[in-house]
């Protein structure tokens, strides 16, 4: 059975030379584009069976290549795994999730890639390079097969009295029992420390640690093996046990710890000028840098956040100021509207007649006065109208006073109907009305208006709890062409009312023009 062909997509370089190395290190061939769209142009000429995307890449980004893959080449949609590093975005969760695609996260774990390609793939046994002669499988040649060199980091702090805090280093080879790595700390054999590998920054789980060996290098540098877990119980065993190794600083674990894939160098280590040394160093240099530019970029990124995160507490505590200030002043505001509705209220009830709603006798009179003086400027004439309900005693002695209550709400809603909307009505006394036309042409006119509400006044019975009470009204005319001051027209409208009740009642009568005073 031939192994597995995977293509990977990304558009950064060391994204695909580490995914590379990863995944030809579980033997696996595998074949590299550095955007979508050569990818689908690569489908269209090579099968593969697996396919690792880039989630967020320039051009043509991974969620575009997939509905451009499912639609072209649908026998692919379940051969996707996603590569994202993007942990906060939304939309990238939320088009994962929704069609249950398998994804990886950066910085990758090696073993979780393993698992998600091996969903897919199946177990395939591991391809040989072509030409290569099969290898002898010797003890030192078992550990140096599982040995890989690859780009993680790893966190390292001790148990006891750490004093310069955790160190973190990129590790240059890995296994299930150990990891190597170069630094500048001190480190020696039988030390007892706590190893996060990989290291992230997100959640990483810490595992017990033992420093098995400690390489002097010239630059100053220290290459350091360390056994994890299980195989660093073992380590601690075997290192209490053994005091020539302890002199030499040497242990050899019979684990297969992959870090003894360095026993070879330990009667030259200082034989690093060799062509394999020199890349590694070059390799790890080069890693180094990769790595300081990324923590600078993350530290840039995060006082940015920091920074937003201010103006956004700001922001916030402006908007709640202004929250609050907005409701002072909606109470205010609430408090105010409802003091004016109560001197509506009191300037209502001392303007108006409490039974009927028409002004009350001074507020007409007040009227009465402001259209006098405005008919006097305007040299216009206002009519008066003095009414007064026909027999009106005799409703409240025959049906109670409660029945004469209704016959005045009544005659005021029917006086006020067949009035003009400027003109103004008033309760005068207790069955009296005063009436002011606004604007009047002539006598005519005035005389036409009072017959307008004589007739809408009587025009049918009024409709009490006590029975059905016919009504008539009585009413007099004055102008403002023959009196002008208040008391000289009220007592001629007055008189033409009483002229009209002594006349049958039911009436209209005009007040007489006044008497020419002598000289």
């Amino acid at each position: 059975m031939e192994a597995a062909r995977i293509l990977v997509i990304d558009d950064d370089d060391l994204t695909l030379t580490i995914l590379r190395k990863m995944l030809e290190a579980d033997g696996y061939e595998v074949e590299v584009c550095s955007s979508g769209s050569d990818a689908l142009a690569r489908l269209l000429h090579c099968s593969f069976d697996a396919v690792l995307c880039d989630m967020w890449m320039t051009g043509m980004n991974g969620k575009d290549f997939y509905l451009q893959l499912k639609q072209g080449f649908p026998e692919y949609q379940r051969r996707v795994v996603f590569i994202t590093g993007d942990i906060a975005s939304e939309a990238t969760w939320e088009f994962i999730d929704e069609r249950h695609l398998p994804y990886v996260i950066k910085p990758i774990s090696r073993p979780l890639l393993r698992r998600k390609v091996v969903e897919i793939v199946g177990d395939r046994p591991v391809r040989a390079p072509k030409g290569a002669a099969k290898p002898t499988w010797d003890g030192v040649n078992r550990r140096r097969h599982r040995r890989v060199a690859i780009s993680a980091s790893a966190r390292v702090r001790r148990k006891k009295w750490e004093v310069a805090g955790p160190d973190t280093a990129n590790v240059v080879n890995a296994s299930r029992g150990g990891i190597f790595f170069v630094s500048d700390r001190e480190y020696r054999v039988g030390m007892e420390v706590l190893v996060a590998y990989p290291f992230t920054g997100y959640d990483d789980v810490e595992q017990d640690g033992y420093v098995v060996r400690v390489e002097e290098h010239s630059d100053g540098k220290r290459g350091v093996a360390i056994a994890i877990g299980e195989e660093a119980l073992s380590a601690q065993a075997a290192f209490a046990g053994s005091e020539e190794d302890v002199r030499r600083h040497h242990i050899m674990n019979p684990a297969e710890l992959a870090t003894a894939a360095y026993a070879d160098l330990a009667g030259s280590r200082l034989a690093s000028e060799d062509e394999n040394s020199r890349r590694l160093s070059e390799e790890l240099n080069e890693f180094q840098h990769t790595h300081d530019q990324v923590v600078d970029k993350r530290d840039r990124l995060a006082t940015e956040v920091a920074e937003l995160k201010r103006q956004l507490a700001e922001k916030e505590a402006a908007e709640a100021a202004i929250t609050k200030q907005v409701d002072v002043l909606h109470k205010e505001m609430e408090s105010r509207n409802k003091e004016l509705e109560e001197i509506e209220e009191v300037r209502h009830r001392a303007t108006h007649d409490a039974l009927t709603g028409l002004w009350n006798r001074g507020a007409i009179l007040d009227v009465l006065k402001r259209e006098l003086l405005r008919a006097q400027r305007e040299s216009t004439f206002v009519g008066v109208l003095l009414g007064d309900l026909d027999h009106f005693k005799n409703v409240n002695d025959t049906h109670g006073h409660l029945a004469g209550d209704a016959v005045l709400r009544e005659s005021s809603q029917r006086i006020s109907g067949a009035v003009r909307s400027y003109d103004a009505v008033g309760r005068y006394g207790g069955e009296e009305f005063l009436i002011i036309l606004s604007s009047c042409e002539d006598d005519i006119d005035m005389v036409k208006q009072a017959e307008r509400v004589r007739s809408q006044v009587c025009a049918s019975p009024v409709q009490t709890t006590e029975a059905e009470i016919q009504i008539t009204l009585s009413l007099g005319v004055a102008s403002s062409s023959e009196y002008q001051e208040v008391e000289e027209i009220l007592r001629a409208a007055d008189a033409a009312m009483y002229r009209a009740k002594r006349a049958g009642r039911n009436r209209v009568e005009v007040a007489a023009a006044p008497e020419p005073q002598n000289a």
